[in-house]
């Protein structure tokens, strides 16, 4: 199967079926050939180029994005203990909640962009435009959490800062419910989550959109928009002094070794470091102008891997719990080649879903959606790995209702 994949993921053993170039522009003999060695996949890094083409039946494929393998025998056994917390209950179903959180989001992205533009033209942050946004968010979340959260991929790029911020107020939101946080306090969190990054409408645009790697001098520019929104939202009237520390500590590390201050440990408030989880969460997760989203799970491990150094170990346990490791509207390709939707999650099982499946992708056709439970014994389907919902041009989130 010819697949275009990023020039990042080139391994030796890949054949390259196509490299974009004419063969005077490049230093190889052919046009389509197998990487021999790592050199080999140097040289084609250093012709600029972003994506190839490689040829899975002559060559070597990606491995499985979201394979549970990759995860270690220690980190399963955590996410299994994080599933044992007491599981969170939704009030309605997600089909029944569905609707409105589709009305939420769009109704929050809409306020959150006029927001940050209007901070951008220098004019006040209005908290007053923020606070029904904020309240409608929170009464989702407790009505079904999945609902809303199973819309937060489906971002555009050229829309990421408002979108994210939209995302990282309701997983922040989401997180705050799960640990029984008082519903006031979720409130003021949730407004910090949307107003986090408020700081950007102070960096230039072109900075922010940048397809290439930052320079250092361009990236300490980029790093100062902490300060330059934690200066702002102190001198908004009426916010909140946990609103202010999730947009001023979003970037600390429990380590020390993040900024502005390089706090550390429990130098950094709950809040902050929640959402400097959160924050990573999403971002990771997002296509953005000069990355494609890496799949849940392999986040999920990058968290894991960071907890006792970037992040507190014990909140990311907690936030395994919160958005799971399948959440509600991901894509997963299924050991028998079909591609299903996740469309519940088992809280007290995490690693086993309910799911529906709707391609089969060995004939390369839909299907008739069937309902599976991969929690029950007798269900003879298991997932094998993620997969991005746009390489099969498929919404999964449009599959949620039937």
């Amino acid at each position: 199967m010819i697949k275009k994949i990023e020039v990042g993921d080139l391994r030796p053993g890949m054949y390259v079926h196509d490299l974009n170039r004419d063969w005077s522009e490049h230093p190889f003999l052919r046009n389509r050939f197998k990487l021999a060695s790592a050199q080999d996949v140097e040289k084609i890094a250093d012709l600029g180029l972003r994506y190839v083409y490689i040829d899975t039946d002559k060559g070597d494929d990606l491995a499985p994005s979201g394979d549970l393998n990759q995860f270690t025998p220690a980190q399963t056994s955590e996410i299994h203990r994080s599933a044992a917390i007491e599981p969170i209950v939704a009030a309605v179903p997600i089909a029944e909640e569905l609707r409105q959180a589709r009305h939420v989001y769009h109704e929050a992205h809409s306020i959150v962009r006029d927001m940050l533009q209007d901070c951008r033209l220098g004019k006040q942050v209005a908290l007053e435009q923020a606070r029904p946004v904020v309240t409608a968010i929170t009464e989702s979340i407790f009505r079904n959490p999945d609902a809303l959260i199973s819309l937060l991929r489906l971002k555009r790029a050229d829309q990421y800062t408002f979108q994210h911020s939209v995302a990282v107020g309701t997983l922040l939101i989401s997180f705050c419910r799960a640990l029984n946080i008082e519903r006031a306090e979720i409130e003021l969190a949730g407004m910090g989550g949307l107003l986090h990054d408020i700081g950007k409408m102070r960096i230039p645009q072109e900075l922010l959109n940048k397809a290439g790697k930052l320079t250092s001098a361009e990236f300490e520019i980029v790093k100062g928009h902490v300060e330059a929104g934690r200066g702002l939202l102190e001198n908004t009237f009426g916010i909140s002094p946990i609103s202010i520390s999730v947009a001023a500590e979003h970037h600390e590390r429990y380590d020390g070794s993040g900024y502005p201050l390089g706090l550390i440990g429990e130098q950094i408030s709950r809040f902050g470091q929640m959402a400097a989880i959160v924050d990573v969460y999403d971002a990771l997760t997002s296509n953005r102008v000069y990355h494609n989203g890496t799949e849940p799970t392999a986040v999920l491990k990058t968290l894991l891997e960071g907890g006792g150094s970037h992040f507190n170990t014990r909140l990311v346990h907690q936030f395994i719990r919160t958005v799971g490791i399948y959440p509600v509207g991901t894509l997963v390709k299924l050991e028998s080649d079909e591609l299903a939707v996740v469309v519940e999650q088992h809280r007290e099982d995490l690693l086993h879903p309910k799911v529906r499946t709707i391609f089969d992708a060995r004939q390369r056709r839909f299907i008739k959606p069937r309902d599976y439970d991969l929690a029950k014994p007798s269900c003879n389907r298991r997932i094998l790995s993620f997969e991005m919902p746009g390489r099969w041009r498929i919404e999964p989130t449009a599959y949620l209702r039937q």
